[in-house]
């Protein structure tokens, strides 16, 4: 449309009639921008009614679902095709001939969500600098067009971005009417003037860090597989940590200000102290009893120097952190978003592993458990004006506190909830149809945790008080059940962005429930896990499949899906440590009516083994295998 009112203006009775009027050209080009602009509206209003109409019902009428969908269409629908108008009439206004629609196909081409085509970046390893992204127009992206518990892509940078575009355009046309001297010295600079200052005002915003769900991957693999490869093997800390006073605030990042009250528990005194923190936390500043101190900071391994006072035996000091970032797109806390878990290293521990590890010869991220299992106290303080979600009591607004065994887990975001049968459910508020009869969840579980408790002696396991139901896990994650995590008092039961539960058709059903046994079981192990130099997870998972099938058959639930990936678990046992031997016996066992009794005996030892890690894990399932054959 702007490429046609452009080639308008090109007529020479055109050009003849407002040669005579005073201002025409800046009068009759303001009059086609606000004829675009209504239409662009009324455009977006037709969409949004359109999607009313379609989604609005009774059992799903959440009015921010709503208002954030309204904004989407104006943000990537509204804005690219009021910059696509100006792009094209601009084009015009600098260009003759048949090349401005060559030249408006390759700016098209480059402008869109699937740009990355055109430049050849899909396969990049680093999103920190991406040409396709930073001119792509659109929705930023594709595989993640919505986030049940994100929400869409509106984050403040995507405005700022449309806004800097426009801007520029307009600033552009501006200095053209200049010096054809279409304009007046007072018009240029009436106009001028303030779109400057947008311009300077929006590009210095564009300039800060920020986050935003990204496609990092990539990233991540590399950084982790070369941490695998450089960093020794954790030691155990010197230091516990009791209580955390947290204060955080979330605007484009995360900002965070964590006192910790430690304890030297070692019998030697400290000149420095290792911990970690998830790497895209950048360290302010450090203070050890209101005194700032020296530090390091260096990928997840924070170091902290205090050779001047050297950390005695028993002592106990109050650690002062101050840090920002976030822009991992597994984990967020900005104010679109919070998902800050407590297996997640998002406050400093003396826990040494890193936040992720590299498993499996198919090089998948593994989410290393930082949960403490032991009891510490916390302060939360948080400013984000929505509602926190979080496993501690809330005493005053903003502001909860308690104790926990399991660390501290803090949700906001496109969640609602709802309390039935002493269970409190938080989900995502497009599921909400999925919740209205909870009992198949609630039997489900009950029948899981009590054969857990009874078969295999976990004295941990108990029915959640809070279940959150959250799709935390990537389109790129290879192993199931990475994003569920089972605690004392709350379970995490994480979901693929493609198990996503349609409102017309029941998505707990026996099917379903027969798939996710294994990765409620593998959440449960979770909190036994320890890192290792060369971690080997199959160990655990190989328990869980192998298990969770001797469990749907008690269930009388279906086994097809779990039966598959058992068999691929075992064929992949060549690539790890597991021995051979070990391998054969396993897998001559899994081929016995016997492994589809819950009850039998090798479980409950191979379970042991879970509960006690030891580097003798296999040769130890090697025994419990052989004596089972015997018998």
């Amino acid at each position: 449309m702007g490429i046609y009112l452009g080639k308008i203006d090109e007529k020479e009775e055109i050009q003849e009639t407002i040669g005579v009027i005073r201002n025409a050209i800046l009068h009759k080009t303001i009059s086609k921008f606000l004829l675009v602009l209504s239409f662009v509206v009324l455009m977006t209003v037709f969409f949004f009614v359109l999607f009313v109409y379609f989604f609005f019902t009774k059992d799903f009428n959440d009015l921010t679902f709503f208002w954030s969908a309204l904004k989407y269409i104006w943000l990537y629908w509204g804005m690219s095709s009021l910059i696509m108008f100006l792009t094209g009439n601009l084009l015009t206004l600098l260009l003759r001939g048949k090349l401005v629609y060559l030249l408006a196909l390759i700016i098209f081409a480059v402008t869109i969500p699937i740009n990355y085509a055109v430049f050849g970046t899909e396969i990049m390893t680093s999103s920190h600098f991406r040409v396709d992204k930073i001119l792509n127009l659109g929705e930023p992206n594709l595989t993640r067009v919505y986030n049940s518990f994100y929400g869409f892509s509106l984050d403040v940078i995507h405005w700022y971005k449309k806004i800097f575009v426009i801007a520029l355009l307009l600033t552009i046309y501006t200095v053209i009417w200049r010096r054809r001297k279409t304009i007046s010295t007072t018009t240029f600079k009436i106009l001028f003037i303030p779109l400057l200052v947008c311009l300077a005002g929006s590009s210095l915003y564009l300039s800060k860090p920020f986050q935003v769900l990204s496609d990092n991957d990539y990233v991540y693999k590399g950084y982790y597989r070369n941490y695998k490869d450089n960093d020794p093997k954790p030691i155990s800390s010197p230091v516990s940590f009791k209580k955390y006073d947290i204060k955080l605030e979330n605007s484009a990042n995360l900002e965070a200000t964590v006192k910790i009250q430690a304890h030297n528990t070692g019998n030697t005194s400290i000149k420095q102290l290792n911990l970690t923190l998830f790497h895209e936390l950048r360290i302010k500043q450090v203070k050890m009893d209101a005194k700032k101190i020296d530090f390091k900071q260096d990928g997840d391994l924070v170091t902290l120097a205090f050779k001047n006072r050297p950390w005695k035996p028993n002592d106990r000091r109050e650690i002062e952190f101050e840090y920002s970032g976030l822009q991992s797109n597994l984990y967020f806390g900005n104010k679109q978003a919070i998902y800050l878990p407590n297996y997640f290293s998002w406050l400093p521990s003396e826990n040494l592993s890193p936040a992720f590890s590299i498993v499996t010869k198919y090089h998948l991220l593994h989410r290393v458990p930082h949960q403490p299992n032991e009891k510490k106290e916390y302060h939360l303080v948080v400013k984000n004006g929505k509602r926190i979600h979080t496993n501690l009591k809330e005493v005053t607004f903003n502001t909860w506190e308690g104790f926990s065994s399991d660390g501290l887990s803090i949700l906001s975001g496109q969640l609602t909830s709802r309390e039935d049968n002493g269970i409190t459910y938080v989900f995502p508020n497009a599921w909400e149809a999925q919740f209205k009869q909870t009992d198949s969840i609630r039997n489900y579980l009950q029948n899981l945790m009590t054969s857990m408790k009874d078969t295999l002696n976990d004295k941990h396991i108990a029915m959640p008080h809070t279940i959150y139901f959250i799709p935390n896990q990537n389109l790129d994650d290879g192993v199931s059940g990475e994003g569920t995590w089972w605690n004392d008092n709350y379970l995490i039961w994480g979901f693929h962005q493609a198990d996503y539960p349609y409102s017309g058709n029941s998505f707990f059903t026996k099917d379903h429930l027969g798939r996710v046994t294994p990765e409620l079981i593998f959440g449960e192990t979770k909190r036994y896990e320890e890192y290792e130099k060369e971690n080997d997870f199959s160990f655990n998972m190989l328990f869980s499949y192998a298990y969770s099938r001797a469990l749907n058959n008690q269930f009388h639930l279906p086994n097809d899906d779990v039966e598959d990936s058992l068999d691929n678990l075992v064929s992949s046992l060549s690539e790890s440590s597991a021995p051979l031997e070990t391998t054969r016996l396993l897998t001559l066992w899994l081929r016995t009516k016997s492994s589809t009794d819950a009850n039998n005996q090798v479980y409950k030892e191979w379970y042991s083994l879970i509960q006690n890690p030891t580097p003798q894990k296999w040769n130890l399932l090697n025994d419990i295998l052989k004596k089972e054959q015997v018998q």
